[in-house]
């Protein structure tokens, strides 16, 4: 019986040997391979190389490494994925000396995703299904790779390396990857505005603006100025270093084509600004004529009157640029309070007033979009003249 035993023992070695070699055979010379459930067992891939990987059971986390020569961006992509895996992907530096092991730099990302590397590194990530909920024996096919820096501005991602630029300067810009932001600075000797214009941008992207400023030498950055698309400009009133940034409007489209734009530091070119709140309100007399221009876009200019003896008043348009559509609203101040005197009205428009009453007058383009250093020219006519003069 002894030789039986032996022989079985060495059938079953051999059994062995062949089921290995047979899983060797079916695993792809791609697959970077089990075990790379940790940072440390991180299997380091060639960047543009394409692997394979499964999720092959709930919870899976699968990590991997690629060397960074220099900076840059890094792309992790996947194809052929099952039907119920969603593939997530976190970023990492390796901290093998310290308890935890990796140190997170971004967050759950679904895959693609491209992250910007500021400096050569050993860059690694975890990919993972969504929810820690799935899994499958199909092979993914992924990929990560270097991508060599195409905007030699960068980094300029925050107000601290904002990029110093000057009136006219022609500028290039990379929106890349996605929810780049790229921030700018320039300084500002007179009052006057602020206009960034765009001449080429690439066919996916809608850049947006939105301009900042430090309350003094000490303070952050704050903006003042919501998000427009360009052309956006800015009335500025003092002196200093101005901030402005610039995305694509919904942080969700990126591009290798670059973005060619400048920023304009216009002179004023209206004698009644500054005329954008009440307290600034221009002074005018009925029967006055006044020249404003509408910009920059969302321009509202307010003007001041008192009614004295007058009952009633035409606001008349003698001049405008064509693409200016001016209307104008009526206030009076209640209760240390303004208060509208009903809507916006086309011009020309009569207003009927209470005698010796101050009046204010907010005159703007109908929907806000539009602008121009063309002024709009406006009189305030006592309707009894303006009633004669049509009589006539």
């Amino acid at each position: 019986m002894k030789p039986t035993y032996v022989q079985a023992g060495l059938m079953l070695l051999f059994l062995i040997f062949l089921n290995a070699c047979s899983s060797d055979k079916k695993k792809s010379k791609d697959d970077i391979g089990e075990p790379n459930n940790s940072i440390l067992e991180a299997g380091l891939l060639e960047s543009g190389k394409t692997y394979t990987m499964k999720i092959d059971s709930v919870g899976d986390v699968d990590w991997y490494g690629l060397a960074v020569p220099e900076q840059g961006y890094v792309s992790v992509q996947a194809k052929q994925v099952p039907d119920n895996i969603n593939l997530n992907v976190r970023f990492a530096h390796k901290q093998a000396w310290k308890t935890e092991k990796q140190q997170w730099i971004t967050g759950w990302s679904k895959v693609p995703k491209t992250i910007p590397v500021r400096k050569p590194d050993t860059l690694y990530f975890a990919v993972i299904d969504d929810y820690n909920n799935e899994s499958s024996t199909e092979d993914i096919v992924f990929k990560a790779a270097f991508i060599p820096e195409m905007d030699t501005l960068e980094p300029n991602d925050d107000p601290k390396n904002a990029v110093a630029v000057s009136s006219g300067q022609i500028m290039e810009t990379y929106f890349f990857p996605k929810s780049d932001i790229d921030w700018f600075k320039i300084n500002v000797d007179d009052p006057g505005y602020l206009m960034i214009q765009a001449k080429s941008v690439p066919e996916n992207i809608t850049i947006n603006a939105r301009y900042a400023k430090k309350k003094d030498q000490y303070s952050k950055v704050e903006n003042i100025s919501g998000w427009h698309k360009l052309p956006a400009g800015i009335q500025v009133t003092d002196p200093g270093v101005y901030y402005f940034s610039l995305i694509d409007d919904y942080n969700n489209q990126m591009s290798k084509d670059k973005a060619v734009w400048k920023i304009d530091n216009l002179p004023e070119m209206d004698t009644t600004e500054p005329n954008n709140t009440f307290k600034e309100a221009y002074p005018l007399k009925i029967g006055d004529t006044v020249a404003s221009a509408i910009f920059p876009k969302k321009d509202n200019d307010i003007f001041k009157f008192a009614s004295d003896s007058i009952t009633a008043v035409h606001v008349v348009a003698l001049e405008h640029p064509d693409n200016i559509k001016p209307e104008v609203r009526l206030y009076v101040k209640e209760d240390l309070k303004e208060k509208s005197l009903g809507g916006w009205h086309k011009l020309p428009h009569k207003f009927d007033l209470e005698t010796e009453r101050q009046y204010y007058v907010k005159l703007h383009d109908d929907y806000d979009n539009e602008f121009s250093t063309e002024p709009v020219v406006i009189q305030l006519i006592p309707a009894e003249q303006s009633e004669e003069e049509q009589n006539d």
